[in-house]
């Protein structure tokens, strides 16, 4: 039996057990569902229930048929959790705390109206703004054909609803978020005409944001309102506002303290000359920059170490700043430093700051923090850009919960669990073609000095195996050494070994060997261990049964390991099945395996695939594996 179901009623009435909705089709159980949840816990008498179902014009068995609707509605229910209790006089669906929507929804109110007492304003915003999502349409029930609950208890449920925004709006106010009130409250007006406290709060907003004429129209326009409608002058607080701007009042002090930047503008500056990503940048771009609710709120741009993930999201980042008019926001994460990743606490503290929260002003808790940054998002229209991510955690708790922002995120990892939700999508980034990575050596180096040795030209090319990484390390050498040639080159990086010697002396993170090394250090002591065995197979593929035999593991777990060295960026995947390892990836883990092993190892491991070509060449049904290659082409040793 389930215990994931949930009820919602702020909205359409929905149920969902496990993630996954649960019909309640007939009209007339979905308005007992109806009832009993909006007493959930309590009785509902059959009287009360034969009310809402007829409204006045009952059957004759009225009582026999509600008492089909309950069966037929547990029935619908029995996957769940759930019961519907029989009482004397009526029945009671029993429901845990948080099951219902309204509970949670009226829990959060109180901890706001609480927080505010309190003098905690911006406990308050947030408490009130989280209570307010859960609202999915008003009126709720429009799902429900009952006239009598439409004319009893819908009412108050939006009367729950408008006092729980006036609450919040005031908050807002106090904490000087003026310019965004008053656009939100223009659309509040003209729905709620006679709602005196919103037309107060849309004067004050108007005020404190230097409007005083627009706010005195404002008050001429409500007066002419009540006293058409109703035949009424404004009450009190309008008046009062009214009084507040004729004397000119300043507003209360700090009222300007976390005013909302409209401009945020954090991306870095857009790389020039970005090569043979131009497929990539336009996938980013389409996926998030269409303007309708079915396009893309996350793209996890994934690549190996060294691959230009940063510049391909930056460049499309910058190509989608109308899309995002309110503002990019801009983190590096640090997933893959030397440094420990970036903390939660960390990366919402900042977004607040860019956000306009002064620093003295940031919420003490995390999940503040979070409810915060969420509601200063709310209804904008922001990119935010994640760069340098090692796991789905460090972004969920960063993603807005507003459908009009959009997400980057950048990772070497697959991050698969960030695309099982709707809006997600993977944009791998993979190596240059040697045609593109010539245009970009030619970019930095100069046309004249590459073409005086087009052969030790294509000799770089192809000791860069396509990573733009190395090859601009590798450029970065030639432009600050100018005598040098491409030939003298060569040789420097035979003798160091190219992945030791693509560096920048001084920049780490400017290396191959650290790019690796950032990556290696994250997997456990197996997939560590299986990425240096791997190196001692030849080819660009890497087969399943091949590694099987060189780790003397079961198929499945190799399987498992390759996958996850896969998922890492450490491996690439194959259209046939296989794997492949980058040539760049291979030198580094060859490294690492005399470093780690000793001789006496690696000498088994070889022994061990010269006795497993013995074996496949007597029996012809092991000879391939998923890759298509034999196993005597793959355990071909290196002398």
């Amino acid at each position: 039996m389930s215990t994931d179901a949930a009820f919602r009623v702020l909205g359409p009435l929905e149920v969902v057990n496990g993630g996954r909705p649960v019909p309640v089709t007939p009209g007339k159980q979905r308005v007992v569902l109806a009832a009993l949840l909006l007493r959930a816990n309590r009785t509902v008498s059959i009287t009360d229930l034969t009310d809402q179902l007829w409204d006045g014009a009952a059957p004759f068995d009225s009582r026999g048929a509600v008492q089909k609707y309950v069966m037929r509605l547990r029935q619908a229910l029995s996957g769940t959790d759930v019961t519907i209790q029989t009482e004397p006089d009526g029945y009671r669906i029993e429901l845990l705390p948080g099951q219902l929507d309204l509970d949670r929804s009226d829990a959060l109110v109180h901890q706001g109206r609480r927080a505010a007492e309190q003098g905690d304003d911006h406990g308050a915003s947030a408490g009130l703004a989280e209570a307010l999502q859960l609202w999915r349409a008003v009126p709720p029930l429009t799902n429900v054909a009952s006239p009598a609950l439409h004319r009893t208890e819908v009412p108050r449920l939006v009367e729950r609803y408008l006092q729980a925004l006036e609450l919040r709006i005031d908050v807002d106010l106090r904490l000087g978020r003026h310019a965004e009130l008053s656009e939100e409250l223009i659309g509040l007006v003209l729905s709620h005409p006679l709602r005196e406290r919103f037309w107060a709060q849309w004067m004050r907003a108007l005020y404190a944001t230097g409007r005083q004429g627009e706010a005195l129209e404002a008050y001429r326009e409500v007066t002419r309102l009540l006293a058409d409608e109703l035949g009424i002058d404004p009450g009190p607080e309008l008046r009062a506002a009214h009084e507040q701007i004729l004397r000119r009042t300043e507003p209360p002090a700090g009222s300007q303290a976390i005013a909302v930047s409209h401009g945020v503008r954090q991306l870095p500056m857009a790389p020039a000359g970005v090569v043979g990503r131009h497929r990539e940048i336009e996938q980013i771009t389409t996926l998030l920059g269409a303007g309708n609710s079915a396009a893309a709120r996350l793209v996890v741009v994934a690549g190996p170490p060294g691959v230009g993930k940063t510049a391909v999201a930056v460049h499309a980042a910058h190509r989608l700043v109308d899309r995002f008019p309110d503002g990019q926001l801009f983190v590096d994460l640090g997933g893959y430093g030397a440094a420990p990743p970036r903390t939660t606490e960390e990366a919402v503290a900042h977004f607040l700051r860019a956000l306009g929260m002064p620093p003295e002003g940031l919420p003490r808790r995390l999940d503040d923090a979070i409810a915060t940054y969420r509601s200063l998002t709310a209804g904008r229209r922001l990119l935010i850009v994640l760069d340098n991510v090692n796991s789905p955690a460090q972004v969920r708790t960063l993603l807005p919960g507003s459908p009009t922002c959009g997400v980057v995120v950048t990772s070497r990892h697959e991050l698969a669990g960030l695309l099982v939700s709707p809006g997600g999508h993977r944009v791998a980034v993979g190596m240059l073609r040697p045609d593109e990575a010539d245009t970009v050596l030619r970019g930095i180096v100069g046309e004249k000095r590459l073409a005086a040795d087009p052969a030790a030209t294509d000799e770089l090319i192809a000791l860069c195996a396509g990573l733009p990484l190395a090859l601009r390390v590798a450029a970065a050498h030639l432009v600050t050494r100018p005598h040098l040639s491409l030939a003298a080159y060569l040789d420097e990086l035979r003798v160091g070994e190219p992945v030791s010697a693509l560096r920048i002396e001084g920049e780490g993170q400017m290396g191959v060997a650290s790019a690796l090394e950032a990556s290696y250090v994250q997997l456990d002591a197996e997939q560590q261990r299986l990425l240096r065995l791997i190196s001692l197979v030849p080819g660009d593929r890497v087969a399943l049964a091949v590694v099987a035999a060189l780790t003397e593991s079961p198929i499945a777990a190799t399987a498992t390991g390759l996958d996850q060295l896969a998922e890492a960026g450490l491996l690439d995947r194959r259209a046939d099945g296989g794997y492949q390892l980058h040539d760049l990836t291979r030198a580094f883990a060859a490294q690492r395996l005399t470093l780690e092993d000793s001789p006496a190892q690696i000498d088994a491991v070889r022994q061990r695939l010269i006795e497993a070509e013995g074996r496949a060449a007597h029996d012809p049904a092991r000879r391939h594996d998923r890759s298509g290659a034999t196993l005597r082409e793959q355990t071909v040793l290196r002398s």
